[in-house]
């Protein structure tokens, strides 16, 4: 458990000055709080000074020129943070390290733990964004929150706040499944978006010409024309061979006529049985055709 980002100094100033110009910690920043933003002064961690605001004087010190001095802590939190993700899919949990990035900054909104723990939340969400309009096989689709526009480690600073925060590895739910060898190893930089683009492509070119087809009046509404002109003219590949219907065409065409008279009383037969009225009606026009009883007799010589 860590303690308040944000703590009043307690001890004499002008004495703080002097024993942090002897050993200055290393995860706190002393920060002088001005009327005016341009007057206020700080004092670095040990690790050094990246922001350049002026060090106080004992003097401006002693003068009273500043009218707040606290200690902003630099220390890393870590928080997890759901991000969404298209549905019917579940928000995938990530792990975000955050810390105060500019003591000043910080210092004057008096920000606490919680109010920066919902800064990196909110602004997490807010440039999280699923895959859009533009065709992934041709231009990169949006970035699905900010891990799949750079690599975990990477800061992010949120503007105004004095707050940076970064990814830490993304969750196994949105990498590739080791050993699956149900697809190709994609690359490392893909993110969510790019892996969603590559299952939705690699499933409408499993599905052949007609998830084309669909594909091509998705991207293209105005050429529903040329889509309906194609399909006419390639309508033997849209249909599927492997159909039962197809299968019993087929088989039906392969018989004798003899056969298919066999199977067409017999399909009466049960139509008949099953209470289907075009059941009877099919016997009564089979044995008009026929002579009386042929039709039965043509069951009876099939049995």
């Amino acid at each position: 458990m860590t303690g308040p980002l944000i703590t009043p100094l307690v001890s004499s100033p002008v004495w703080q000055l002097l024993r942090h110009h002897l050993s200055a910690p290393s995860d706190r920043a002393l920060v002088f709080l001005a009327d005016t933003e341009d007057d206020d002064g700080m004092l670095p961690p040990r690790s050094g000074d990246i922001w350049g605001y002026p060090r106080p004087t004992r003097r401006a010190v002693r003068e009273g020129a500043f009218h707040s001095i606290v200690w902003v802590s630099l220390a890393e939190q870590r928080i997890s943070v759901d991000v969404p993700r298209r549905p019917p899919k579940s928000p995938a949990r990530y792990g975000v390290s955050w810390r105060i990035s500019n003591p000043v900054v910080a210092a004057r909104s008096q920000i606490t733990e919680e109010q920066a723990q919902q800064l990196v939340a909110s602004h997490i969400n807010e440039h999280a964004s699923l895959p859009g309009v533009p065709d992934p096989l041709r231009k990169a689709p949006p970035y699905f929150a900010t891990t799949e526009a750079v690599p975990p480690g990477q800061p992010h600073p949120i503007h105004g706040s004095g707050l940076t925060y970064w990814f830490l590895d993304p969750p196994a739910a949105l990498l590739p499944t080791p050993g699956s060898g149900s697809a190709p190893a994609l690359p490392a930089g893909f993110g969510e978006a790019h892996r969603e683009a590559y299952r939705f492509y690699r499933e409408v070119v499993a599905g052949g010409p007609v998830g084309l087809a669909a594909l091509w009046l998705l991207h293209q509404p105005d050429q529903a024309r040329e889509v309906l002109d194609w399909t006419v003219a390639h309508r033997t590949l849209l249909s599927d061979p492997d159909s039962w219907e197809h299968t019993l065409a087929a088989t039906l065409q392969s018989l004798t006529p003899e056969d298919r008279s066999f199977v067409g009383v017999n399909l009466a037969r049960v139509l008949s049985d099953v209470g289907v009225p075009q059941g009877d009606e099919v016997l009564r026009r089979i044995g008009t055709d026929n002579g009386p009883g042929d039709a039965n007799n043509l069951y009876e010589d099939f049995r």
